[in-house]
């Protein structure tokens, strides 16, 4: 596989977690259908208004299709004419601030005071202690609604349960069974000599005075995690913004509460380099990569719809970058439809655990496509026995993922020594014989390439395109005894003719 010529990008001091303000237009632009939600009414409002402050400031609507290809050279002289004059009045606009003028301010000022001179003290003091009306507030809405689920399926990225225009539904990952054996198996732990009822108890009731997200993550998540032994291949609350959008820069970045995945200096600087932007999160390059296991957490008012989006979008780009990885140092994985990445939400004791994995493809030159599917679900407040069954689970999966994970690492680094042992290995070769190479070896190699090809184009085309080694063993005086004997076979053959009257 071809290195990239690109260098990793500069660390950042610190990646600072915000929502965008809105989804791009682009996003509402490439939907299939646009669901009736409080963003896409935010998008209907914003266009209006635009296209009334167009209608308004430049006497014609504006034309339906993209900014970008919008023609602004027929506006320019009106636009000009409009700044000479001031340029807009902004006193409409919701939430802008009219600067009065210094006359104005003056006028204002001696009005006022006038006014208190005919009242008493009290009351102007009263007047200046009046409280003021609070001022309106826009709630604030997650970019993770329907419209955010149906850009995914647009993509090929099904979620939970998803089925087709044909009502079949995607196939499971064909590992399936061996995820759920895992997540099964007890663990010490979490037995009753180290877990006790009071333990439970104690779990229970702070998940009941867990009143928002960021108290479940301080209070109930430790309990669920455990003890973490590396702590440098946890991370959370990063958004992964040197991930590449599956869906062509249309969505927001990832941004999961925790995930797991491997200390940098675990793999190849080079293979780092070639597939940074599939399995380097953040160009934090301390941060862990090659992601697999995602978390997702909600506060008893959060919506369940959106940690399931949450945990649909972060499980594709887990699952895409290991699927990278690993075809990196077998192609033939690229096709493997099993199930690599797991993810998971809480949300008021209810654990759930899904598997993101590739769907399989008719054509190899198709898109891949990917699907997540619940594996289990667990109610950890239920009693005792599903907390210790619900937490197992997920601690298996957690260890499982890393398993995966750094079994997949090795593989590719393994392919880095053995290309690089090739490449010398030839160089060892070639400096063994050049004392007998002469200046028309290169002739004898490329009628030798020539004549392999021939024999087998289709080996030399899929090499060729999966970056494989061609291993030709061209022996150059063989191939040179071969070309002398036919030479003279094909002169031998000339001779008779003409000795015997034929044609040439």
């Amino acid at each position: 596989m071809p290195l990239l010529t690109t260098s990793p990008q500069p660390l950042r001091r610190k990646e600072r977690f915000t929502y965008p303000n809105r989804l791009p237009p682009a996003f509402w632009d490439k939907l299939s259908e646009v669901p009736l939600t409080k963003n896409a009414i935010r998008e209907l409002e914003r266009r209006n208004t635009e296209e009334s402050l167009h209608t308004q400031f430049l006497g014609t609507p504006p034309p339906r299709r993209p900014i970008m290809q919008r023609s602004v050279t027929q506006y320019l002289n009106r636009i000009r004419r409009f700044a000479r004059r001031g340029g807009p009045n902004l006193s409409g606009l919701r939430g802008y601030r009219c600067r009065p003028s210094i006359a104005s301010r003056a006028a204002m000022n001696n009005n006022l005071q006038s006014h208190l001179g005919r009242r008493k003290r009290g009351s102007a003091d009263a007047l200046e202690s009046a409280p003021t009306p609070p001022r309106a507030s826009t709630k604030k809405t997650s970019p993770y609604d329907r419209a955010f689920q149906q850009i995914l399926i647009d993509y090929g990225i099904y979620p939970n349960k998803y089925r087709y225009p044909n009502e079949q539904t995607p196939p499971p990952p064909e590992n399936l069974e061996e995820i759920i054996q895992v997540m099964a198996q007890p663990r010490l732990s979490l037995s009753p000599l180290f877990l006790t009822q009071r333990d439970f108890e104690d779990f229970t009731q702070k998940d009941a005075d867990a009143y928002n997200e960021a108290q479940v993550m301080t209070s109930i998540l430790p309990i669920i995690e455990g003890d973490v032994r590396n702590g440098r291949s946890v991370a959370g609350q990063i958004l992964l913004t040197n991930l590449e959008d599956p869906t062509v820069d249309l969505l927001i970045p990832g941004n999961p509460d925790r995930y797991y995945g491997a200390r940098p200096e675990q793999l190849d600087r080079r293979v780092r380099i070639q597939l940074g932007k599939h399995i380097m999160p953040s160009t934090q390059h301390d941060l862990p990569i090659v992601p697999n296991f995602f978390l997702n957490v909600k506060g008893p008012k959060g919506s369940p719809e959106v940690a399931e989006n949450q945990a649909c979008y972060d499980g594709v780009l887990g699952a895409r970058g290991l699927n990278s990885l690993q075809a990196y140092s077998d192609s033939d994985l690229d096709s493997s439809s099993k199930a690599y990445t797991l993810t998971s939400t809480y949300q008021k004791g209810l654990l759930k655990i899904y598997a993101s994995y590739p769907l399989p493809r008719a054509d190899p030159g198709m898109r891949r496509e990917y699907a997540m599917m619940q594996v289990n679900a667990y109610a950890l407040t239920g009693n005792i026995d599903n907390f210790r069954i619900g937490v197992s689970a997920y601690r298996n999966a957690r260890d499982w993922a890393k398993q995966k994970r750094d079994e997949a690492i090795q593989r590719a680094n393994e392919t880095v020594v053995r290309d690089e042992r090739d490449i010398l290995s030839s160089s060892s070769h070639y400096n063994l014989h050049n004392t007998t190479v002469k200046s028309t070896d290169c002739g004898i190699y490329m009628l030798g390439f020539v004549r392999e090809f021939l024999q087998t184009p289709r080996k030399f085309a899929e090499a060729i395109e999966n970056g494989q080694r061609l291993d030709w063993d061209i022996n150059e005086s063989v191939l040179r005894k071969d070309i002398r004997a036919n030479l003279a076979a094909a002169c031998e053959a000339a001779v008779t003719r003409v000795s015997s009257g034929l044609p040439k």
